[in-house]
């Protein structure tokens, strides 16, 4: 249990109660006002489970924005605390711990959890309490057309998780392609996001698959994309089926011209597990790491400091999530959950993945986009969109017999 577990409303009080002043004389005298309560925020994140990799990463957004926050005075005179639940990859576990947090922990802000399939569940919650909780893991679009008006979208929409590579893919006379991933909620929005984008790039798709959500033996469905003989395989997959898709082509000798995981292969660590196996591979970022601005810098220097690895974008759109919170919390003037409804919906800030900016009668992202990356000589190198690439796409992805 972290100290963001353990500090709790009562705790703080009774610390704040107990403070003595110096009084001239060099006498003691009771505090002349209490401390006011902490702001506390509560949130699910899959710590445990299939989604964990991602789920850690946005846990350490968190906290070290408010960390930072703080150190500065914390936000509107308040102290900020974080009380978070694991919940453990699981959608149901996910709604019973909003429903926690809200009616038992009687936390003042709700913020969302790791992914689509947590996130739209965990919707319902925040809707029918009339929280504002702003999701900065979800690109899918559907749960934002259900006429909600307490859920903010923090990525960029699923398109822009897919554009980028599939017009590489059209620059490189690549037209036919195969689609694979994980049973889950993410892994369809991103396989359903693509006939239409296909067909406005005048490509077909030769070959789809689901794969159980836990699955570990990949030489079915590699042997099945094989022979389809696609130009493209996008494999919408996450870290722990990622490295198990990358070993089994390896196995098979089979390498398509274009190779795109999203969005396993965006972890840092990824390389770690896959050698030198990981170059030609195309993935997603909604963050750019290499973007020179100061408040970038910065981010990445206090991460690693107190996580002692590096931050990925997953990380970054929580830190930025926070960011979009204090800047609302400060325009409605307090935490009145209908006025921080209303300014979640019109702020505009610029935070480390973009600048906020929300269709305010969907909830829809306008602002924040993604960016497409490869890895090449061991390294994520951003390629598309040309303005902030850092590298151009090297095609085609080279066969295992020439590395």
């Amino acid at each position: 249990m972290t100290t963001f577990q353990r500090f709790t409303r009562g705790s703080f009080a009774t610390f704040a109660a107990a403070a003595l002043l110096a009084a001239p004389g060099g006498a003691l005298r009771p505090a002349q006002a209490q401390a006011p309560a902490p702001i506390v925020i509560g949130a699910s994140l899959s710590l445990t489970g299939i989604f964990a990799d991602g789920g850690k990463y946005s846990l350490e957004g968190y906290q070290l924005w408010i960390n930072q926050q703080n150190a500065k005075g914390g936000l509107m005179g308040r102290q900020l605390v974080l009380k978070y639940y694991d919940d453990q990859s699981d959608p149901a576990t996910g709604v019973r711990l909003y429903e926690r947090l809200i009616n038992e922990d009687k936390v003042d802000v709700i913020m969302g959890p790791y992914g689509t399939a947590i996130t739209a569940p965990a919707a319902n919650v925040a809707e029918r309490y009339k929280m504002p909780m702003i999701c900065p893991e979800t690109a899918d679009v559907a749960m934002f057309h259900r006429g909600f008006s307490y859920i903010f979208q923090g990525l960029g929409p699923v398109q822009t998780y897919l554009y980028g590579v599939m017009s590489i893919a059209k620059d490189h006379g690549l037209r036919k392609l195969a689609l694979i991933g994980p049973d889950t909620a993410f892994g369809h929005s991103l396989v359903d996001a693509v006939p239409e984008l296909a067909r406005g790039f005048g490509q077909s798709i030769v070959y789809s698959e689901f794969y159980p959500a836990r699955a570990n033996d990949f030489a079915s469905v590699i042997e099945k994309v094989k022979s389809a003989n696609p130009d493209v395989l996008l494999a919408m997959a996450f870290p722990n089926d990622a490295i198990g898709v990358l070993r089994q082509l390896k196995q098979s000798n089979y390498a398509p011209k274009m190779f795109y995981e999203a969005v396993g292969a965006s972890d840092p660590r990824y390389v770690d597990s896959a050698g030198k196996d990981v170059n030609g591979i195309f993935s997603v970022t909604a963050w750019d790491p290499d973007n020179p601005s100061k408040e970038n810098a910065q981010f990445k220097s206090a991460y690693r400091a107190a996580f002692h690895r590096d931050p990925d974008y997953h990380a970054a759109s929580n830190y930025s999530a926070l960011e979009v919170l204090a800047a609302a919390v400060k325009r409605a003037g307090g935490l009145d959950h209908d006025k921080l409804r209303d300014a979640i919906a019109a702020v505009r800030v610029s935070t480390l993945i973009g600048t906020w900016r929300i269709d305010p009668r969907t909830g829809i992202q306008l602002g924040y986009t993604s960016y497409i990356l490869q890895w090449q000589n061991g390294k994520q190198v951003i390629v598309y969109p040309g303005n902030v690439a850092h590298g151009k796409p090297i095609v085609p992805f080279q066969s295992w017999n020439g590395r």
